[in-house]
């Protein structure tokens, strides 16, 4: 029991120590844009002062306006030079936050297909349990029909219902609207299913404060964490909605 409890703490700390990774990542490349706003302004603000004395050497009498010319000559060579440096550090930071981008997709890619991988075993199971027979399971089904594009995470089948799940590694309140509204579409998308009875459930590692009871009162299943596999955490008196 000590072995498994402290596996399961080394586990939640290793899955919060890349939440936090992933945090960093955010920040990181939130800051870079505000940088690069930033130059942009600088650079905006040196070009409206660069025209503002170029206006003014106009105005100069005729005799300085050859003195005049030369200095702006040289102004504007040393503002090409700080154009062109401009230029070349919003280079360097756009390729920055490419690479943070990145980064942070493909973070979030192992963490779903980490999840997924958690749900999917559990998920004939954890529904036979609650009284539906999964006959078929499949993961990743897509639709490209006309004004219902969709892809469900994983697909729960039967000859009477369809379960359409929604796999997060942090499950969030748009998350939850979301799946309500492809559920909503559904049948739309998936004619072959016209006929079933459609549920829907929501899944997640970390479900953010009060997403479970709302995911709840909307009619989903909800699915957590529970040691090293997942459970459907609604109780005995919850009723699905079916859409």
């Amino acid at each position: 029991m000590v072995i498994w409890s402290a596996e399961r703490d080394r586990q939640a700390a290793e899955r919060e120590r890349q939440a936090a990774e992933r945090d960093r990542l955010f920040a990181e490349r939130d800051r870079q844009a505000d940088e690069r706003a930033r130059q942009a302004d600088e650079r905006a603000r040196q070009a409206d002062e660069q025209t503002r004395q170029m206006k003014e050497a106009m105005r100069l009498s005729s005799e300085k306006v050859d003195a005049q010319l030369e200095r702006t000559d040289a102004q504007l060579a040393r503002s090409e030079a700080t154009l062109q440096e401009a230029r070349e550090q919003l280079a360097r930071t756009e390729n920055a936050v490419e690479r943070t981008t990145n980064a942070v997709n493909a973070l979030t890619g192992k963490w779903s297909n980490f999840v997924v991988g958690l749900v999917l075993p559990a998920t004939k199971k954890m529904f036979q349990e609650r009284g539906f027979d999964v006959e078929n399971i499949f993961k990743g089904a897509q639709s490209k029909a006309k004004d219902a594009e969709m892809e469900i995470d994983i697909l729960a089948v039967n000859g009477e219902y369809v379960i359409a799940i929604e796999i997060k590694s942090t499950l969030g309140l748009d998350d939850v609207n979301d799946h309500l509204e492809r559920l909503a579409n559904f049948k739309k998308a998936f004619k072959i299913y016209a006929d079933r009875n459609v549920i829907g459930a929501v899944a997640g590692i970390v479900i953010n404060e009060g997403v479970d009871r709302y995911a709840y009162r909307k009619g989903l299943f909800v699915i957590g964490e529970s040691g090293d596999t997942v459970r459907i955490l609604n109780d005995d008196k919850f009723v699905p909605r079916y859409f």
